[in-house]
């Protein structure tokens, strides 16, 4: 059941998500059906605890479209495993030992196993989403090998032999790769649930893809300036926060490889007035894509949902 019209987004997304666990949890088994039960214990933490801000997305372009709730429900699922694979690899490569306060999947699972969890993730949601239609197989397909081109581009980049004045415009596209393609396939593939026209499911993920690249803005405001003037980020955090401070501080950040904590701090007050204004440019090209969707008694969910979501990485973010 789809949550009432008149609901702020705030409790939307808290009613989707209490939802979508419920569901998660009981159709798991067959979700996974050539994985023992025994075995599920992995995967069922590796989804647990998380925001389902992805598979909140496809609910509400569902909802806004005019689907059924149940048609977004395998899709969520399969957005949100595909999340939560990527996370399995990025704890393992950097060598972080929790995520969501718990123990990382490579601390419990062993590397191997931890590899071979996501893989398993990422090959099921990809089947699964075949299996309903040609055109969600081939949305989730794109989304994890761009995806994983965006991991691979920013650990060349991380590399401190990496230079030259192209790293400057590396850090848009970066955040594309990395965050807003899956917010946009989250999109698109709500607009699928629904039946939507192609044109309309081109403008639910552009609406997505732009709140996502807001989102991962907002994260590395989090790390690059708010958190870090308590707790300065690490050293490989700054490797890969790197392209940040060259896109918005080029002018300033002409120190050579590797940035320090005391040269991020240096750029602070710029990185937060440059940082916020591009949150600010995404969310109202969100906006203008959310305009481009048929007229519908969601509009004002749709209209509040990229800056919500963006406060739920961000406190910083008006």
């Amino acid at each position: 059941m789809a949550p009432p019209l008149e609901t702020s987004f705030e409790d939307y997304w808290e009613t989707t998500r209490e939802r979508l666990d419920d569901e998660f949890e009981r159709t798991l088994p067959r979700f996974f059906d050539r994985l023992p039960a025994t075995r599920l214990a992995a995967v069922r933490a590796a989804l647990a605890g998380g925001k389902r801000l992805r598979g909140c997305l496809v609910c509400l372009l569902n909802d806004a479209l005019g689907g059924k709730p149940a048609a977004a429900v395998p899709r969520a699922m399969a957005v949100e495993c595909v999340h939560a694979a990527s996370l399995i690899h990025d704890d393992l490569v950097d060598g972080d030992t929790s995520r969501r306060d718990r123990p990382a999947t490579w601390t419990t699972e062993g590397q191997r196993g931890a590899v071979l969890v996501a893989d398993l993730m990422f090959a099921t949601a990809l089947q699964r989403m075949v299996e309903l239609s040609q055109d969600d197989g081939l949305a989730l397909a794109g989304a994890i090998a761009t995806m994983a081109a965006g991991a691979y581009q920013e650990l060349v980049q991380a590399d401190p032999r990496s230079s030259g004045p192209g790293r400057s415009r590396l850090y848009p596209e970066l955040i594309h790769l990395k965050t807003g393609v899956l917010f946009g396939t989250a999109g698109r593939m709500g607009a699928l649930a629904a039946g939507a026209s192609a044109s309309v499911a081109a403008h639910a993920f552009e609406y997505g893809a732009r709140t996502g690249e807001a989102y991962q803005l907002a994260d590395d405001l989090e790390d690059l300036v708010e958190r870090a003037a308590d707790r300065p980020p690490m050293a490989a955090q700054l490797r890969l926060l790197g392209p940040a401070v060259w896109h918005f501080c080029a002018d300033l950040a002409q120190e050579p490889f590797p940035l320090t904590p005391g040269h991020a701090a240096r750029l602070r007050p710029r990185l937060r007035s440059e940082m916020l204004a591009a949150i600010e440019v995404r969310l109202q090209q969100a906006l203008a894509a959310a305009a481009q969707l048929p007229d519908g008694p969601h509009g004002a969910l749709l209209a509040s949902a990229p800056r919500h979501i963006v406060r739920a990485m961000s406190v910083g973010v008006p």
